[in-house]
């Protein structure tokens, strides 16, 4: 199955603008993109009196709730029933594997399912896609739909914060190479909204536990250097996190400090689950001449997603997942 767009931005729209009950998720555990692509979606929905409902995995990063407005967030649990609605709009992700929990009550709706995302892959098999793999964040695909649903909504303290929590956190703060020209447009066009950027980087990145820097502390003692230094290992176990006091969702941007080192090309984070849940793998690599596609590594344990940035879900054992991942190498 190809993923790529079937719809036009107009057509999704119109789909949107015409349903009377829309139902609108994402992935599991998710992060600012996925957030506030959501929060600033079902804001719009909301403001032109159309029952939305924002479904959400936990666990929420802290600090994200305070951007929701007045939009009302439902949680998914084991006794969550789908309700039956017009449309249901998947955002920030096409494959099954993150919508995992929700997939056996969704998996009935794919006719009137709508994906908006801007992965490069997918098997999520909906009747609507709308896939901008260029875009840096799912939020700028989301601000155009904004635009294309009702004029002068930047102005909403609610839909501008969530667009701009979604580009920037995507982004590594506009660090990352995703980040393009129309992002950088779209930040200046938020802030002159009356975005405060200062302050939600103080909210999105200023906000952790103690319990996360001990954690950090045992995954950079992990840290092992492959392949003459171009790659780095780094392995939390499910003691680290019990004897830490630390949460499975706290290793965010764990993964992003190796690449300080100018040698190190590619980093891999391996987490063990403290659920006798899945093994979780993140990928990131830089860019360059001799940039790694590390979504292909992903492929390898049945993931995928950006050249840059990728991840992986697998059952096993940590040790037999540790030789694939250094064989790589």
């Amino acid at each position: 199955m190809k993923y790529e767009s079937n719809i036009t931005l107009q057509a999704a729209g119109q789909k949107l603008r015409v349903a009377k009950k829309i139902v609108v998720t994402t992935h599991a555990k998710p992060d600012g993109d996925a957030f506030g692509s959501v929060i600033a979606l079902c804001e719009v929905l909301r403001r032109q009196q159309t029952d939305v409902t924002a479904l959400f995995m936990p666990p929420i990063p802290d600090g994200l709730t305070d951007i929701c407005g007045e939009v009302a967030i439902t949680l998914f649990d084991d006794d969550y029933q789908l309700s039956e609605a017009d449309l249901y709009v998947v955002v920030d992700t096409g494959a099954w594997s993150q919508v995992s929990p929700l997939r056996e009550q969704l998996e009935k709706h794919m006719d009137k399912t709508l994906v908006i995302d801007h992965h490069i892959s997918g098997d999520i098999d909906a009747a609507f896609k709308f896939i901008d793999s260029k875009a840096a964040a799912c939020a700028e695909i989301i601000a155009r739909f904004v635009d294309e649903l009702m004029a002068h909504v930047f102005e909403d303290k609610v839909v501008s914060n969530a667009l701009y929590v979604g580009i920037a956190t995507d982004t590594g703060w506009f660090k990352f190479s995703n980040t393009r020209p129309q992002t950088h447009e779209l930040a200046a066009r938020l802030i002159a909204a009356g975005v405060d950027h200062a302050a939600l980087y103080a909210k999105c990145e200023q906000t952790e536990r103690p319990e996360k820097l001990k954690l950090m502390i045992r995954a950079l003692s992990s840290l092992e250097l492959l392949n003459d230094a171009n790659a780095a290992l780094m392995v939390l176990r499910k003691a680290d996190f019990i004897e830490t006091g630390a949460l499975p969702v706290e290793t965010e941007r764990f993964v992003d400090i190796p690449q300080v080192v100018s040698s190190v090309q590619v980093v891999v984070l391996i987490c063990e689950s403290t659920d006798d849940g899945p093994i979780r793998i993140s990928f990131r690599s830089k860019p360059g001449e001799n940039a790694v596609n590390v979504a292909e590594f992903a492929g390898n344990f049945g993931g995928g997603g950006h050249a840059r940035a990728a991840g992986a879900k697998v059952d096993g054992d940590l040790d037999k997942v540790l030789a694939k991942v250094r064989a790589l190498f």
